[in-house]
């Protein structure tokens, strides 16, 4: 990897704050780049568009996936940016290019029986299933990334307001709610968690492991998985199936798009529209109320 390159990768964790695991993936594409260059007999600093197609081409050609070349390519547009601004190249060779389009993946969610079920599934009166139930309700009332609830601290907590304030990409600050299940949890688990806590070296986290410390993403991902077994999903279930089904919910019900962009943090519109994927029978009997001949249509279907 070159010292440029390098360089680039620490102001992305340092100064634009990305998380070390958008900087690690954005490492491996550009040594692709790199690498791809050097094959070229150029370096990224003299490389031209037609460097930058061929690049694209053989990503193609290696059966890789439409996100994975694209965000390949937000990689390598992103470097360009740093080295004209900081007068390290005179031009963008990849500045016309455009997205691959691909097929988009819908989100796996929950549907609000299963998630009561799942819910439910903590039952208990002992640290675990307290604070496994606290964690629940949290992720599904904030539908806050693994890494903002990993990360997320007592201070931020507000249980009177019923909100928390979360750090999330880009340590970009948002507020997010909780439901009235959600605070009522917290309640409960916040007394086993004063509990729980080392006395020589306690911590501010919200969340806490079995030993009194941080308990971390793939920790959570242990509990999801465990109780979504305990309460015979039938599916495997993540962390983030919690975020999907609250946005999938939230839209279900009528909240506006934009709201819900808002709720999780997301940069773009376009990332939030793939909820509006889920509730079609209630687009329908919207349809069918206010479009003038729905009813005609309706009288047909019966």
């Amino acid at each position: 990897m070159s010292r440029t390159i390098d360089e680039y990768l620490a102001y992305l964790a340092a100064i634009r704050a990305l998380s070390p695991r958008t900087v690690s993936s954005y490492r491996e594409d550009l040594s692709l780049y790199e690498a791809a260059c050097a094959r070229a007999e150029v370096t990224p600093e003299t490389a031209t568009a037609a460097d930058v197609r061929s690049f694209v081409a053989g990503l193609v050609r290696g059966g890789y996936a439409s996100a994975s070349v694209n965000r390949a390519m937000s990689a390598v547009k992103g470097l360009y940016r740093y080295l004209l601004r900081f007068g390290k190249a005179s031009i963008n060779p990849a500045r016309d290019f455009e997205t691959i389009p691909g097929s988009r993946k819908l989100p796996d969610f929950l549907f609000e029986d299963e998630m009561t079920a799942l819910i439910d599934s903590t039952e208990g009166n002992d640290f675990a299933a307290v604070r496994d139930k606290a964690l629940f309700e949290t992720l599904y009332s904030t539908g806050c990334r693994v890494s903002e609830i990993s990360g997320m601290t007592l201070a931020a907590i507000d249980l009177v307001g019923g909100k928390v304030k979360v750090k999330g990409k880009g340590a970009k600050e948002r507020v997010v709610f909780l439901s009235g299940p959600a605070v009522e949890a917290l309640r409960v688990w916040l007394s086993y968690r004063q509990a729980r806590l080392k006395a020589e070296r306690p911590s501010d986290r919200l969340f806490l492991n079995a030993r009194g410390g941080k308990l971390t993403e793939r920790g959570i991902a242990w509990i999801v998985e465990r109780h979504a077994l305990k309460a015979g999903m039938g599916k495997r279930l993540s962390p983030h199936g919690f975020r999907h089904s609250f946005a999938t919910h939230l839209v279900g019900r009528g909240a506006d798009i934009r709201t819900v962009q808002a709720l999780l943090g997301h940069e773009s519109i376009s990332t939030t529209q793939i909820y509006t994927h889920v509730d079609i029978e209630r687009l329908r009997s919207v349809y069918e109320r206010a479009h003038p001949h729905a009813s005609v249509v309706t009288e047909d279907r019966k």
